[in-house]
């Protein structure tokens, strides 16, 4: 009966430290994509400024579609952010609340609130990475064309 005890506790013990990395993980992605994105509508801010290739009419619709989607995803990643930083703090909650005693209905209505905050901060990273992915894509789309048009 103690082994198996004893396994349980190792097989909680790697859920617990797996969760942990995956929180890390979201955290990374979140933070590399969102500097990624900044630095993509500064590029691109540039690029309209300096006028250093030459455009068509139609390359100048994709360059602002492509700094709309990076908008979008710098949005999609401060907005993640916050759900996360709300969605940490009630879950805090769940625990102290348990700590104190409180009622299991009360704790399943905090519980309910963090898988909530959890799921939309995941869709909030997944519009984050395909807006990202739409705007560098539709970037070197206009900058392939640009230099195409030289060569």
């Amino acid at each position: 009966m103690a082994e198996s005890s004893e396994s349980e506790i190792n097989k909680r013990e790697s859920s617990i430290r797996w969760q942990g990395r995956s929180i890390e993980q979201f955290g990374y992605t979140l933070n590399l994509v969102l500097g990624l994105s900044v630095a993509g509508i500064g590029y691109e801010s540039s690029l309209f400024i300096k006028s250093e290739l030459e455009r068509a009419g139609w390359q100048n619709c994709l360059l602002s579609a492509s700094l709309l989607a990076l908008v979008v995803s710098v949005a999609a990643g401060l907005w993640c952010t916050i759900s996360r930083l709300r969605d940490f703090r009630v879950t805090a909650e769940v625990a102290r609340q348990r700590e104190n005693g409180t009622t299991p209905d009360d704790l399943q209505r905090l519980r309910e609130k963090a898988d909530q905050l959890g799921q939309f901060s995941w869709t909030l990273l997944w519009c984050q990475l395909w807006s990202f992915a739409i705007g560098i894509l539709l970037l070197v789309v206009v900058i392939m064309g640009a230099i195409g048009s030289k060569v």
